[in-house]
């Protein structure tokens, strides 16, 4: 059972900047073959930013990944096209699979608000605004003791990447940032991959009224296939808790239309049981199914949900 699937994360570039990864010869979690089995027609792939790292600014780090990423495009073999406007989605009814670049981590803005129109020209187009750590925006889910809001930058963050067509992504950022950033938003943001906190106490997760305030300003969450998202006990993750989480955030959020994917393939150390990568979406669809999803329902938690906030949130069209 296939269905038209927008993953909204993965960590695959680092992998490509590191060196020797092969999107059309891999047979790993995220590669050309995994995406044809899996029916993936639009992937999110993101430049994660990693503050600790000494001999590479975040800037330079969020550079080398976004040259990975127009590399891996700009190779006919590996069948994706880059997917800058609203147009661009249409590849998911031309049979050609599209790839969107974001960057994970506003320290790759080096507090500087020009940098959020360089990354626009160079294609970025969903900024995660936060890992776990603290940042010049705002405090990741990670910082212990009391956890700040958007600082005056972080507002500035979003009112311009929102001006520009660049999703606003909610991932990793503490409660407090999350709400502030609802009450500065003019659009639809997303939250990339996370999961249920009822249903797993983890600071990464969304609790009810985070996935109710998601829903009613028009976003979507991504459900993430990390095990220690999923459940207290890691090890006893599986898909079928996978479709727990997915059936439970869309009772909260009111209907199936808040709901999508959010896998972090190549960013996690292991994958929930019964998961092996982009080649296993068809066995998700089948369980929920089996579970009284209706088709219409499937579609959109696959990925239509995701393009309807691309198609709000992009440009209309680029001048030039």
């Amino acid at each position: 059972m296939c269905y038209p699937v927008v993953d909204a994360h993965c960590d695959t570039l680092g992998h490509i900047a590191a060196g020797g990864f092969d999107f059309t010869g891999s047979t790993g979690a995220v590669s050309r073959q995994a995406f044809a089995a899996g029916e993936v027609v639009l992937q999110f792939f993101a430049a994660y930013v990693d503050s600790t790292v000494k001999n590479s600014g975040p800037l330079c780090q969020a550079l080398r990944m976004i040259n990975s990423f127009h590399v891996l495009v700009a190779d006919p073999k590996n069948g994706l096209a880059p997917v800058l406007e609203r147009k661009d989605l249409d590849v998911v009814v031309t049979g050609q699979r599209g790839g969107l670049l974001a960057i994970e981590g506003g320290e790759a803005l080096e507090n500087c608000l020009e940098i959020v129109d360089v990354f626009f020209r160079l294609g970025v187009r969903s900024l995660g605004l936060t890992w776990n750590r603290r940042n010049a925006l705002a405090d990741g889910c990670g910082v212990a003791g009391p956890q700040r809001g958007l600082t005056p930058f972080g507002r500035q963050v979003v009112r311009r990447i929102q001006a520009l067509g660049i999703l606003a992504d909610l991932a990793h950022l503490a409660p407090a940032g999350f709400w502030d950033v609802m009450a500065v938003s003019s659009r639809p943001v997303i939250v990339s991959h996370t999961n249920c906190r009822r249903l797993c106490e983890h600071p990464r997760n969304l609790d009810d009224a985070q996935i109710k305030e998601l829903a009613r300003r028009g976003g979507v969450m991504g459900v993430s296939f990390y095990p220690d998202f999923l459940a207290a006990d890691p090890d006893t993750a599986t898909i079928d808790t996978v479709v727990e989480h997915i059936d439970y955030a869309c009772q909260v959020a009111g209907g199936y239309t808040h709901v999508g994917i959010g896998s972090d393939f190549d960013g996690i150390d292991r994958i929930a049981r019964g998961i092996v990568g982009a080649a296993s979406f068809p066995v998700l669809w089948e369980l929920l199914q089996k579970k009284g999803y209706t088709e219409a329902q499937i579609r959109g938690i696959a990925g239509e949900n995701f393009l309807r906030v691309l198609r709000q949130a992009l440009p209309g069209r680029l001048s030039g």
